[in-house]
């Protein structure tokens, strides 16, 4: 793949890996914004419910991206793993339609996110492999922006078809399995990066899980188990009495916030660092966290959705492009894999906890763990930063 070839001052793999991301996500947002309102309409359940179905979910993807990783490492292909991944994950969507249980939704989420274990870590080594050093910050950026844009459609979309067809459940799943394929023809321009040699000096040479690796791998686990889910943020809609159907609207917030500043974000990481990008972010959700503890009123909770928008945008493209520092050419995938297993046990964690304590306990409670877990992460995370300056 030539690394000069680009469209709009982007490479051409990650300009299409984009346009594919923001109609994936179109398609699967759609899903993720209304299962809120899913849960509580026709489940007849709550937040302790969503949040174990999500953090389930994600620790089925935990099982496949290390493997899809590494294969792909082997391999030396990539987009293989992207088609089937797109492919799995689409496939469950119209089947929501006749979901009538907790279990029958939680089943369509694991095989959704099983599809998302296997492409989430070749892709991104995908990214990362088509783009010089100096590019790989902005790179991600964008492809967080278009995969955030499609997360902003998303919800718009299904609240335009709710607001017109309350309870219409069935035509969102539907219309989001129709976007959801042409997600994955758009992969048709998507080609794979051949072997390479890491020109890294400061890489590791042998084994991917060096100890500064494995430190920073640990530190996300920590920090990602004090990231609640957006699905349980959104909960605070209903403490503050809004209609079920607005939950869209403000899932469509926090997409917003983060489709804004996805790309920015990235061009930021590649100026002042990775390291120093993240810990801007987790200082953003820690204000999220304290706004939406505080919330009464509808400004103070799309503040709060705002800065978990800001958060979002600064942490997730840094933490990919901080992975690419760590390890050469040639071990990406793997090591992307393990960088996926964290935050993904890290989301169960976050997910099943969260969930439980805000439903059970209370929100502020909830919000006031998240905030001490995310503090306990950033130290361990800051503790790399000082051992890789000494080194």
């Amino acid at each position: 793949m030539d690394k000069n070839k680009k469209i709009f001052g982007l490479q051409r793999n990650v300009f299409f890996l984009g346009i594919t991301s923001f109609l994936n996500d179109l398609s699967s947002e759609m899903v993720l914004s209304v299962l809120p309102a899913f849960f509580i309409s026709v489940l007849k359940t709550g937040a302790g419910a969503l949040g174990i179905v999500e953090g389930v979910a994600d620790a089925a993807s935990n099982l496949i991206k290390v493997y899809s990783g590494r294969r792909s490492d082997k391999m030396a292909k990539r987009k293989i793993f992207a088609i089937l991944g797109y492919t799995l994950s689409v496939c469950t969507r119209p089947f929501y339609t006749f979901a009538g249980s907790v279990f029958d939704v939680a089943s369509l989420r694991v095989i959704d996110r099983i599809g998302k274990g296997f492409r989430d870590s070749p892709r991104d080594a995908l990214i990362s492999l088509s783009v010089d050093a100096r590019e790989v910050g902005w790179s991600f950026g964008y492809h967080r922006a278009m995969d955030t844009l499609g997360g902003v459609a998303g919800p718009l979309v299904a609240f335009l078809i709710l607001s017109q067809f309350p309870d219409a459940f069935s035509s969102v799943f539907m219309v989001s399995f129709v976007i959801g394929l042409l997600a994955i023809a758009s992969l048709i321009w998507v080609h794979d990066v051949g072997p390479v040699i890491s020109k890294n000096i400061f890489a590791p040479t042998t084994g991917t899980l060096t100890p500064r690796l494995r430190a920073y791998i640990f530190s996300l686990f920590i920090l990602c188990a004090g990231t609640l889910p957006v699905a349980v943020l959104l909960f605070k809609t209903q403490e503050l009495g809004f209609a079920v159907a607005t939950i869209p609207l403000f899932y469509m917030i926090y997409s917003v916030s983060y489709a804004i500043s996805s790309w920015p974000a990235g061009r930021l990481v590649d100026r002042i660092g990775s390291g120093r990008m993240i810990v801007l972010g987790y200082i953003f959700l820690i204000s999220a966290y304290a706004t939406l503890a505080m919330s009464q009123s509808i400004f103070l909770l799309v503040l709060g959705l705002l800065l978990t928008g800001l958060f979002s945008a600064c942490a997730d493209g840094a933490q990919r492009a901080h992975i690419a520092h760590l390890v050469p050419e040639n071990q990406r995938g793997t090591a992307y894999g393990y960088f996926n297993v964290a935050v993904g046990f890290g989301a169960l964690v976050a997910g099943v906890v969260g969930g439980y304590l805000w439903e059970f306990v209370g929100s502020h409670v909830a919000l006031g763990a998240g905030v001490a877990t995310v503090f306990i992460g950033l130290s361990v995370f800051m503790s790399t930063l000082r051992v890789r300056r000494r080194t």
